[in-house]
C-alpha cells in the first residue's frame, strides 16, 4: 500500500453516528462500497439461504437492544459511503457465517502476542493478515466521543468502511486490544467481536475491568482477543458463545488462528492460512520465552519469513488471498503505537502517540 495514506490518523470526533459518517468525509474517493459489495456478491449463495438470514435478523435485534452506540457508528459509516446498513452489518458477519455454515471454508488469519518487557512495560503486537482489497482502505483512526468517561479516546488500526476497532487499538488509559480470526463450532446470538473491541476501549481502563465485562456478556463466538495494559498485565481470551476461555501467563500470551485443545470448540478449517497457524504460534511462543523480550526483537520477529521448518510471521500471499497488510506494536505505558503500513520486512515503522491527560 501507499504509506503516505497513513501520515496522520484520521480524527473521528463526536457521537457514534457522527464518527461513522466522518470516515466518508475524509475519504469519499476510496473504493469502500465496491470492496464491500464484491465480498457480499462472492458469498451470495451462502447469504441467500434461510439459516444465515434468520441468524442475521436475530443479531440485528440483539445489536439494537445491547450494542446501540456500536450499531449507530456502523449505520453512520454505511450512510457516509452509500451502503445499505444491513449490507454492512452482513459484511461484518461474513467470517462468522462462513464458519457457522461452512466449517471448512477458507479464512484469513493474523499473528498477535503481548508481553511485559524490561524497559517498555507491556507491549502488544499484531501482523494484520487480511484480504488484498483492504490494502488501500487501511487507516489509523483517532476516536473521541463526549459520551466516554474522563475524556477517553483511542487510536486504532482499521479499514475505511468498518466501524470502530476493526483490527486493533489502544486507548488513552493504555489498554490495548487485538484480535485474530479462529473458526469455532460454538456460535450463537451475541456480541460481534468487532463491536466488542470498540466497547472495551471506550469503556475500560485496564485488563481487569475489560475481563469483568467480557465475562458478563453473551458472545456471538469465534476468534480471540489479546489484551494488555499500562500496568503490564497481559491476557488472551478465546471467544465462544456458550463459553469463553481466558489464558494468563507470566511470560506473556499469543494467538494465531487455532484454539488450543482445552479451549473453545474448534471448527476444522482447510484454509492455507490456518495450515500455517501452528508454525506461527510456535515462533511466537519461543519469543515469549526468550531471555529478554524487547520491542526491536519483536519488530524483527514480525518481519520474519519462512526459513527451513520455521514459519515466518510476515506473509506474502502464501496463504490464499490473505497477506500481511501491516504490522503494529502498542506500547501501553507510553500510550503509543509503532506502525508499519505494509509488509514489516519492507516498510519502515512510524510512531503515533495518544497524549495522556490523566
Amino acid at each position: 500500500m501507499n504509506p503516505n495514506l497513513i501520515e496522520m490518523p484520521l480524527l473521528l470526533s463526536g457521537a457514534a453516528g457522527q464518527r461513522g459518517q466522518l470516515q466518508a468525509q475524509y475519504s469519499q474517493d476510496a473504493p469502500v462500497r465496491s470492496a464491500i459489495m464484491k465480498r457480499l456478491e462472492l458469498h451470495r449463495p451462502l447469504l441467500n439461504q434461510q439459516a444465515p438470514q434468520a441468524f442475521l435478523a436475530q443479531q440485528w435485534d440483539f445489536a439494537q437492544c445491547f450494542c446501540q452506540p456500536e450499531l449507530e457508528e456502523m449505520q453512520g459509516v454505511a450512510t457516509g459511503f452509500g451502503v445499505a446498513p444491513l449490507d454492512l452489518f452482513t459484511f461484518l458477519h461474513l467470517s462468522l457465517l462462513k464458519h457457522l455454515l461452512m466449517p471448512t471454508a477458507a479464512g484469513d488469519g493474523c499473528s498477535v502476542c503481548a508481553v511485559a518487557t524490561p524497559n517498555e512495560g507491556a507491549i502488544l503486537a499484531k501482523n494484520r493478515d487480511f484480504h488484498g482489497e483492504h490494502v488501500d482502505l487501511q487507516r489509523i483512526f483517532l476516536h473521541t466521543d463526549p459520551a466516554w468517561p474522563e475524556g477517553r479516546r483511542f487510536l486504532c488500526v482499521g479499514s475505511l468502511g468498518a466501524p470502530g476497532v476493526y483490527s486493533s487499538g489502544i486507548n488513552s488509559n493504555g489498554l490495548a486490544v487485538a484480535d485474530t480470526q479462529i473458526a469455532t463450532t460454538d456460535h450463537g446470538v451475541g456480541w460481534l467481536r468487532y463491536f466488542l473491541m470498540t466497547r472495551l476501549l471506550s469503556k475500560h481502563a485496564t485488563v481487569s475491568e475489560a475481563l469483568s465485562d467480557l465475562k458478563a456478556l453473551p458472545h456471538a463466538g469465534g476468534g480471540s482477543l489479546v489484551l494488555a495494559d499500562a500496568t503490564g498485565t497481559t491476557v488472551a481470551v478465546d471467544l465462544g458463545h456458550r463459553v469463553i476461555k481466558i489464558e494468563r501467563a507470566s511470560c506473556g500470551v499469543s494467538r494465531t488462528n487455532h484454539f488450543k485443545p482445552d479451549s473453545v470448540a474448534n471448527s476444522p478449517d482447510a484454509a492455507p492460512m490456518v495450515a500455517s497457524s501452528e508454525g506461527r504460534a510456535r515462533v511466537l511462543d519461543q519469543y515469549l520465552h526468550s531471555a529478554s523480550p524487547t520491542l526491536p526483537k519483536l519488530q524483527a520477529l514480525m518481519a520474519s519469513h519462512n526459513q527451513g521448518t520455521t514459519t515466518g510471521l510476515c506473509r506474502h500471499g502464501e496463504d490464499g488471498d490473505a497477506q500481511t497488510l501491516s504490522g503494529v506494536v502498542y506500547i501501553c505505558r507510553e500510550r503509543r503505537l509503532s506502525f508499519c503500513a505494509g509488509n514489516p520486512c519492507q516498510v519502515p515503522w512510524a510512531s503515533f502517540t495518544l497524549h495522556d491527560n490523566h
